[in-house]
């Protein structure tokens, strides 16, 4: 369960949506108020959700944690690299890095610098494992 699911909004809501949210279930959760039987624990759930997503600095680190977890989920990820770890080919515009299987991930050079992204997953040309590329985002501005 999420901390967007404790509150109930979606990944996308807003600032002020998530705060009235909030509000709205201390309200009906706060342990003085609430004759409902788990309210403490549920109101203690919900104000450690409103530390996080109310706070922008906690709510992106957040959110990239939660990005990280579901490309674990989706990609056996054998390694995490920053881009500088991996082997620059000028000559063929690419990086590279050899996979323990023998095999390469292969990251075009523009595609590093083009990314909005902080980070990408590349696929082994030779088994079904992946690296989590860490880009850093000056470079590819």
């Amino acid at each position: 369960m999420t901390l967007y699911d404790v509150l109930g909004v979606s990944q996308n809501a807003s600032e002020t949506e998530i705060r009235q949210q909030y509000q709205e279930l201390a309200r009906q959760y706060h342990p003085d108020k609430s004759g409902v039987e788990g309210a403490k624990e549920k109101f203690h759930k919900v104000t450690e959700a409103w530390h996080v997503l109310g706070d922008t600095l906690k709510r992106r680190e957040y959110d990239d944690q939660l990005k990280r977890e579901k490309l674990y989920q989706e990609f056996p990820v054998s390694e995490e690299l920053f881009l500088e770890d991996l082997e620059q080919d000028k000559e063929g515009g690419v990086y590279l890095h050899t996979c323990r299987c023998g095999g390469h991930y292969t990251l075009a050079a523009q595609d590093a610098r083009s990314s909005t992204e902080k980070e990408v997953v590349v696929a082994c040309d030779n088994c079904s494992l992946s690296i989590l590329v860490l880009l850093n985002c000056d470079e590819n501005t």
